[in-house]
């Protein structure tokens, strides 16, 4: 069972009936200082994923008109998984998490469907977007889970 996030877990189960010492309670101290602005972003993700998504298909249905046409539903529905997964693992400050449930998954389906290359493309449109909606502050939590998304697609062009 997970506690927080899997550092947390690590040290407790290395901690192994004993009190954890200052290193080992690190994790904890940084969790609990950055939860404010990890459950800020979490909100605002929740609040406006629609607006982002749908803001992110308008600017790639200009270049891929088609694409949209035929397949929009699906990266409509692909794409809020992804942000509902980013926004959890973020609150939780756990990418591990993130790359276990989400990245294998959106990995698979994207190479089954061979859309890497116009996805890659999508999620540079959603990075922008990510930047236009959000403060700076919480832009900044989102940018490396959509850079482990496209460093992903990239890896298949």
């Amino acid at each position: 069972m997970h506690t927080l996030n899997h550092d947390l877990d690590t040290k407790l189960i290395e901690a192994d009936g004993r009190y954890l010492n200052t290193q080992e309670l690190y994790p904890l101290e940084q969790y609990l200082q950055s939860y404010q602005l990890r459950l800020q972003t979490y909100q605002l993700l929740s609040e406006n994923s629609e607006k982002l998504i749908v803001n992110t298909l308008r600017k790639f249905a200009q270049a891929y008109p088609e694409l949209i046409k035929n397949h929009g539903a699906r990266c409509k529905y692909d794409m809020g998984s992804v942000i509902r997964y980013i926004a959890l693992s973020i609150l939780r400050n756990d990418e591990l998490f993130f790359k276990e449930q989400m990245m294998f998954w959106l990995d698979t389906i994207l190479v089954a469907y061979k859309r890497t290359s116009h996805c890659t493309r999508v999620y540079d449109y959603l990075h922008k977007e990510v930047d236009h909606l959000l403060p700076p502050n919480c832009s900044s939590l989102v940018h490396p889970y959509i850079k482990l998304i496209t460093v992903m697609l990239n890896s298949h062009v």
